[in-house]
C-alpha cells in the first residue's frame, strides 16, 4: 500500500485511538487525512510493521495528538477486535466508575453497529458485538446494574444502529434481573443487538421515510425479519435463540403479526422478550417524526393499546424491573 492514497472518504474510518493498546500489535495501517486540490487524501501515519509500534506507542500515551486517525474499511474488523481487548482492561480496572465503563462499551457498540448498518462493512464485523455484549454482561452482573443504568447511557435519537444497541442492552439487563443463565442471558443480548440486521438489505429512505408506507413499501420493510434470519444462519456462528430474534421479533402474541403469523408459545421465548424491548425503545426515543416518550407514557401504550402484542409476563417483569425509570 502507497503511504498516500487519493480516495473516497468512503473508504476510510475514523478510529478513537483510545481503543489503541499501549504495548500492543497493530494489525492495520493507519492514516491521517489532507488534501490536495479539493482532493481527499490519506497519508500513512503507522504501518503494521513492528518498526512502526513505537510511533503508535508514543501517539496513545501523549492523549492529546490535535490529529484524526483513520483505518481502511479493509481493517475495520480487526480494529473492533482490538477495541474490545482494551474494554476488557477497562471493566477490570477499579478506578473506574460503573458509569464510565458502560459508556465505553455501549460507544464501541454503536461504532460496530453504525459501520455495519451505515459504512456497508463486512458482516464479519458483527462478531464483535459477540464480545461487547460478553463485557456487557460481566460488567451489568458484577455491579448489580439493570435498567436505570442502561438508561443513563442510551441514545435518545433514534438510528438503526443505536437502536440495535438500546434493545441489545435491554434484553441483557432482563437476562440478568430474571436470573437466566449466563449463557441464555448472553444470547438474549445478542440477540437483542443483532435483531434489526436485516436492515441492512433494506434502502435507507425507505427504513426513515417520514409519510405512510404504500403496501409495497410496508412488504418491503417486513422482508428484514426473514432477511436477518438468513444473514446470521449463514455466519454459522450464531445458537438457535440469537437467529429466532431476528426471525421473530415482529411476531404478536395473540396472532397477526410476520412474518409467519405466530402466536404464543410458537414464538420463541427469546422472541417475545425482545419485541417488548424493541417496541419500549422505539416509543422512547426521537424520530424526526415524533417526540420521544417518557418511560410511563410508553407503558401505558404497551399495556392498553397494544397489549394483544406481548406476552402478559414478560411485559409485568418489564415493568417490575424498570424501578425509578418509571
Amino acid at each position: 500500500m502507497k503511504s498516500t492514497i487519493d480516495s473516497n472518504d468512503d473508504q476510510f474510518r475514523l478510529i478513537n485511538i483510545e481503543y489503541l493498546e499501549v504495548g500492543a500489535t497493530q494489525f492495520y495501517d493507519i492514516f491521517y487525512k489532507t488534501s490536495a486540490f479539493g482532493t481527499p487524501r490519506f497519508v500513512k501515519f503507522a504501518s503494521n510493521h513492528p518498526s512502526h509500534q513505537d510511533k503508535v506507542r508514543r501517539l496513545i500515551e501523549s492523549g492529546e495528538s490535535g490529529q484524526d486517525f483513520y483505518i481502511h474499511e479493509d481493517d475495520l474488523a480487526k480494529y473492533h477486535q482490538q477495541a474490545t481487548r482494551s474494554l476488557r482492561q477497562l471493566i477490570s480496572s477499579p478506578d473506574k466508575s460503573l458509569k464510565e465503563k458502560t459508556e465505553k462499551i455501549y460507544d464501541v457498540s454503536k461504532e460496530i453497529m453504525r459501520d455495519f448498518f451505515e459504512h456497508s462493512a463486512s458482516e464479519k464485523i458483527l462478531q464483535s458485538a459477540d464480545e461487547v455484549m460478553d463485557i456487557m454482561e460481566q460488567c451489568l452482573f458484577a455491579n448489580d446494574a439493570g435498567f436505570h443504568s442502561i438508561a443513563m447511557i442510551t441514545n435518545k435519537d433514534y438510528y438503526t444502529y443505536t437502536h440495535s444497541v438500546n434493545v441489545g442492552l435491554y434484553c441483557l439487563a432482563f437476562g440478568i434481573k430474571t436470573k437466566m443463565s449466563p449463557n441464555d442471558t448472553r444470547d438474549l443480548g445478542l440477540g437483542g443487538m443483532l435483531h434489526d440486521v436485516g436492515k441492512s438489505k433494506i434502502d435507507h429512505g425507505l427504513i426513515n421515510k417520514n409519510g405512510k408506507l404504500t403496501d409495497e413499501e410496508f412488504k418491503a420493510i417486513k422482508s428484514h425479519t426473514t432477511m436477518g434470519k438468513e444473514i446470521l444462519e449463514s455466519m454459522k456462528c450464531y445458537r438457535t435463540h440469537v437467529v429466532e430474534m431476528a426471525d421473530q421479533h415482529h411476531e404478536k402474541f395473540e396472532g397477526n403479526g410476520y412474518p409467519n403469523g405466530l402466536a404464543r408459545e410458537e414464538i420463541s421465548n427469546f422472541a417475545r422478550i425482545c419485541k417488548v424491548m424493541d417496541v419500549y425503545d422505539a416509543l422512547t426515543t426521537r424520530r424526526s417524526y415524533k417526540k420521544a416518550l417518557k418511560s410511563f407514557d410508553a407503558i401505558l401504550i404497551m399495556k392498553n393499546q397494544m397489549k394483544n402484542e406481548f406476552d402478559p409476563n414478560i411485559l409485568t417483569n418489564f415493568i417490575r424491573y424498570l424501578g425509578p425509570d418509571l
